[in-house]
């Protein structure tokens, strides 16, 4: 804990809504019953053409400033939000998840406790309709450590984070040009000028949906960032380690956003169990080898042993 604190008092919870009525108002809910009550709930319209309008007018809550724009896609609505909100820091919430009582309170306090760190989120339970939990993700915690990470995977779950705003601006925020990844962009491109901290706490459950942009966009835009980051490193890597590093990442950059023929090229460098069983799963027809990634069998498995029960419980109690 850092010998300094700081006051946080403007605080903005954006939300950027898209034809998502059928799972708006348990998302809204779950800010409004946080336990940390003094906040702006900005919620973005992104020309929705469903009823989400109407739900959102349905709450009776003066903390709620809804705006309903021209259709402009996710990073758009979220860049308008940014641009128009009253605090000083922003927690974001997707319209079909749900936050825990204590989230923005435990993060709020985590940031005030420990002003070095521009980005803060959690722990996640990844669920399915109606109340089915699939799996629970335990990301690296440490500033360090979720950097490397970002060389590979976005560990940070965009419903649960909340950041400095006139940083994230001072950036250009949410690159408008990525139709989906926007998020693992931003902190991909910034994690040299941010520092991160994952908390060790679930505050926050995230729906599974087949219409969802992670699972229905495009994965080239991101799969070319980080092959050029890649390549470039391995270029200038003076270590042999360092270079079989980037080589690897190579290989599973192509693995989970690119082509499986394209990912079997640089499987010959630095051999490992966890890489020839990729390396066979290449072999699979393409729909099939799409279904084994998406399904995280080590999530799953760890979800099976520890703690099913108990987040189910907590869902349930966020879908009343």
């Amino acid at each position: 804990m850092s010998d300094s604190v700081r006051n946080i008092k403007n605080i903005t919870v954006l939300m950027a809504v898209y034809n998502d009525s059928a799972y708006l108002e348990n998302a809204v809910k779950s800010i409004l019953n946080q336990t940390h009550k003094d906040f702006e709930f900005l919620i973005i319209d992104d020309g929705s053409e469903d009823s989400a309008e109407e739900v959102i007018n349905g709450f009776k809550d003066t903390r709620i400033n809804y705006k309903k724009i021209s259709h402009r896609g996710l990073a758009g609505a979220l860049n308008y939000g940014l641009k128009i909100s009253s605090g000083d820091f922003v927690a974001r919430i997707d319209a079909d998840d749900l936050s825990t009582p204590d989230r923005l309170g435990a993060e709020i306090d985590f940031m005030e406790k420990n002003p070095g760190y521009d980005v803060v989120s959690s722990r996640s339970v990844y669920f399915k309709d109606p109340d089915k939990i699939l799996f629970y993700i335990k990301p690296p915690e440490e500033d360090e450590m979720i950097k490397r990470f970002l060389n590979l995977h976005n560990p940070i779950n965009h419903s649960s984070v909340i950041f400095d705003r006139k940083k994230i601006l001072e950036s250009g925020g949410y690159n408008e040009e990525f139709k989906s990844y926007e998020d693992f962009e931003l902190w991909f491109r910034m994690k040299d000028k941010l520092k991160f901290r994952i908390l060790p706490d679930v505050l926050v459950f995230t729906r599974m949906r087949e219409g969802s942009m992670t699972r229905t966009g495009s994965k080239e835009q991101i799969r070319s960032l980080l092959l050029e980051n890649a390549r470039k490193k391995m270029n200038t890597a003076g270590e042999v380690s360092d270079k079989r590093y980037w080589k690897n990442i190579l290989f599973w950059a192509e693995y989970f956003y690119g082509k499986k023929d394209r990912a079997r090229e640089h499987f010959a460098n630095d051999i490992s169990i966890k890489k020839s069983l990729a390396y066979i799963n290449t072999f699979l027809p393409g729909k099939i080898f799409q279904e084994t990634i998406e399904y995280r069998v080590r999530q799953r498995i760890q979800s099976q042993m520890s703690g099913r029960k108990k987040f189910r419980q907590e869902l349930l109690k966020l879908l009343k």
